[in-house]
């Protein structure tokens, strides 16, 4: 329930403020209280996930696409999550969200946990955006996003990824061939 009363949270103010640019960073400050927690004395995994896709439904409705009708559902392919440091209870932390990368198919997102100044975890998303079944390229939701906001996005076919999803995509293809 807590989960739901702050993704509410995020999608009141990203309406209360003006519409930014799907590739804009967003940052989102959080507190960890004691239903957060799971056996340990800190925030667990599962939870963190959950808060990785509150920074990216804020980043959606920011943007004004959720609602825009161009694509039904977003679908995670792949999530990992390193830990650096614990976070513990009841302590603030910022988390930011931003997109890293996008190629034909998939969008790729980093999220970044901080107590303070100091960086605690670092998340990696992938992610589909799917309408009627079917994937929507990124390259069409991000024209779209320049459409409604003005954002200057850049089209060209040659789109690098990031060096960091690079990595993390052969770590993946790596782990299947060992399958």
């Amino acid at each position: 329930m807590n989960l739901f009363f702050r993704m509410l949270i995020i999608i009141f103010s990203a309406r209360k403020q003006d519409a930014v640019a799907l590739v804009d960073k967003r940052s989102d400050r959080f507190r960890v209280w004691l239903h957060d927690l799971g056996w340990r004395d800190h925030l667990p995994n599962y939870r963190v996930f959950s808060f990785m896709e509150l920074g990216r439904f804020g980043i959606w409705h920011g943007s004004r696409l959720a609602l825009s009708g161009r694509y039904s559902l977003r679908m995670i392919a792949a999530q990992d999550f390193i830990y650096l440091k614990p976070i513990r209870p009841f302590q603030a932390f910022t988390m930011t969200t931003e997109i890293l990368s996008w190629d034909e198919k998939y969008f790729y997102y980093q999220h970044q946990f901080f107590c303070g100044k100091k960086l605690v975890a670092i998340g990696l998303v992938k992610e589909i955006n799917l309408k009627s079944g079917k994937a929507i390229t990124p390259l069409s939701l991000l024209t779209a996003d320049s459409e409604l906001n003005g954002a200057v996005i850049d089209s060209s076919d040659d789109k690098t990824l990031h060096p960091v999803v690079e990595k993390w995509l052969a770590m993946q293809q790596a782990i299947k061939d060992n399958s």
